[in-house]
């Protein structure tokens, strides 16, 4: 599936004049849901602004396309495929600074005994804030919780009851 993933992820690449980038398939294990193959794509590029575009639209964008492919071709082989890209570390500094936050927020919560939410988050971010605030150091008096819809879900802090 990598080699898959990789010659689809080129092949959009060049279609779209990105001809200069390399891309980096890892695959990663879910201890959760075993079924679904996750894979992590990072493409390295000189026009990364370009193909990030503006809050990460066309990153996103070139996501879904690859997801859909890459689903389709995982279909023919009987198996079942994500994939998350990231460009030149976009995605990795985006998570690394919303956790930052949340955990930053969760003191605040610790301290003050008042609920806090946090800007709405994709549902990938929202898991990553809410395994975070369940790790043991925040276990016994931080619990989160999602509110909102569609685009504008977002995670509460509040101290457990």
């Amino acid at each position: 599936m990598e080699l898959i993933i990789k010659e689809v992820a080129l092949d959009l690449l060049a279609g779209l004049k990105f001809d200069e980038a390399s891309v980096r398939v890892e695959r990663r294990q879910d201890e959760e849901d075993s079924e679904i193959e996750h894979y992590f794509v990072n493409i390295e590029t000189s026009s990364a602004p370009l193909l990030i575009g503006r809050h990460g639209d066309n990153l996103r964008a070139f996501q879904h396309i690859l997801k859909m492919i890459v689903s389709k071709k995982a279909q023919e082989l009987n198996r079942k495929a994500t994939v998350f890209v990231d460009v030149d570390g976009y995605r990795k500094r985006q998570e690394d600074e919303m956790l930052d936050l949340a955990l930053r927020r969760a003191e605040q919560v610790r301290q003050s005994g008042n609920s806090i939410k946090l800007p709405p988050m994709s549902g990938y971010q929202r898991r990553l804030v809410h395994l975070e605030l369940m790790k043991p150091e925040w276990a016994d008096d931080i619990e989160t919780e999602s509110t909102g819809e569609r685009n504008y879900r977002a995670v509460v802090i509040k101290r457990k009851e």
